[in-house]
């Protein structure tokens, strides 16, 4: 069962095995046992596959063949409330240093920046993001929507999103 190899740091974990001399029979094993994951699984090309498909979780490292079973997993078996801390993140180099959420929406799409999971898609342009908030506003690129007005009076000025139009307001002071 070949399944249950992981992958640690991009390398398979390495065997090694003996056969009595004059055992009289072979081992028979499949190719595929001693070739590295096809290349066609990548899910991005920004990324290595090894950075992709396992988990980071803190002694975990579970390999995994679709991004939706990692992300499963860590939803599943990781994302679990904690003791006077709330939810806490214990992926490996993650930038919180284990400070929590308060609510497990907010850890699931904080995971998110470390499976690189991406569920929301423009239906014009197909472009995804890992919040639902993001595409709104990606969304208004297609529309021309600029809802957010500079308070100063006597401007003008719109923006499609509210970041934008703060920037804007620190030119006028």
């Amino acid at each position: 069962d070949f399944q249950s190899l992981r992958y640690i740091d991009g390398i398979p974990s390495s065997f090694q095995f003996f056969l009595p001399l004059g055992a009289g029979g072979a081992l028979h094993l499949p190719s595929a046992a001693f070739l590295p994951p096809p290349k066609e699984k990548r899910l991005s090309p920004e990324l290595p596959l090894p950075k992709q498909l396992v988990c980071r979780w803190s002694k975990c490292n579970q390999f995994f063949d679709l991004l939706q079973d990692l992300v499963d997993h860590v939803n599943d078996f990781h994302v679990k409330p904690e003791k006077d801390a709330g939810y806490c993140c214990h992926w490996e180099g993650c930038a919180r240093h284990g400070r929590g959420f308060n609510a497990r929406y907010k850890m699931l799409i904080h995971i998110r920046t470390h499976t690189n999971e991406k569920p929301h898609r423009c239906p014009t342009c197909n472009k995804s993001f890992s919040r639902l908030e993001n595409l709104k506003i990606h969304n208004r690129s297609h529309t021309g929507e600029k809802p957010y007005i500079c308070p100063y009076e006597g401007c003008n000025k719109r923006y499609s999103n509210s970041s934008d139009r703060f920037k804007h307001t620190r030119t006028h002071y």
